[in-house]
């Protein structure tokens, strides 16, 4: 790989977080304006993951808690769990776990306990198990019907986070499926895809020769 391409990889990859940031503001205060029962703050740092890799998705995710934060303070903590997100996702595209169907169910299944597990975690430690949001009604619900707070905590999490991260997975999912080999390429995991796509036609071809 030529210096010159790297320079242009690197320039996109720039370019696409602050993209990716606003698209996270735009869901997550969408989602507050109607009122839905998800946050869809995750989709810009799903997407950048998922072409870029862990470190952009990383700093992304970040980055999208601090501005929220400049208007949100509470959102500040969640830092945390944008971080993993980040991270796990990049991991998984690398090693190719966005491909096809049956491996993006099984990444999201991933990333949602990855997502469960940090909430939890930074709503205890910051908020004392609650913060406001549409895990905290379910939870103190369960806890009021008589469920023991670490159940609650648990059960009331994943209620949260399956429609959510599974809506919020899917998009760029979508997206990155109609994406070009072009455009593709100039990402870190592009190549990843390409391949995949390569292998795709190369099986189907000779599915047809037979």
């Amino acid at each position: 790989m030529s210096k010159g391409k790297e320079s242009k990889i690197n320039l996109v990859t720039i370019l696409i977080i602050p993209i990716a940031v606003a698209i996270n503001w735009v869901g997550g205060t969408l989602a507050g304006l109607l009122k839905l029962p998800i946050y869809l703050d995750s989709i810009g740092t799903f997407l950048v993951s998922i072409l870029a890799g862990p470190i952009v998705g990383c700093i992304t995710g970040i980055l999208s808690n601090v501005v929220v934060s400049l208007t949100a303070p509470t959102a500040l903590p969640y830092a945390i769990v944008s971080a993993i997100f980040g991270i796990t996702t990049g991991l998984l595209a690398k090693k190719g776990m966005f491909i096809d169907v049956k491996r993006f169910i099984i990444s999201g299944v991933l990333i949602i306990l990855m997502g469960v597990f940090a909430s939890i975690f930074v709503v205890v430690v910051f908020f004392g198990g609650f913060d406001g949001t549409t895990s905290s009604a379910i939870i103190g619900a369960m806890i009021t019907a008589g469920v023991p707070f670490w159940p609650a905590q648990v059960i009331g999490n994943f209620i949260a986070e399956i429609p959510d991260k599974f809506i919020s997975l899917l998009i760029p999912y979508m997206v990155i499926r109609n994406m070009s080999d072009r455009n593709l390429y100039k990402f870190a995991n592009g190549p990843v895809f390409i391949e995949a796509r390569k292998r795709a036609k190369e099986a189907k071809d000779a599915q047809k020769s037979k």
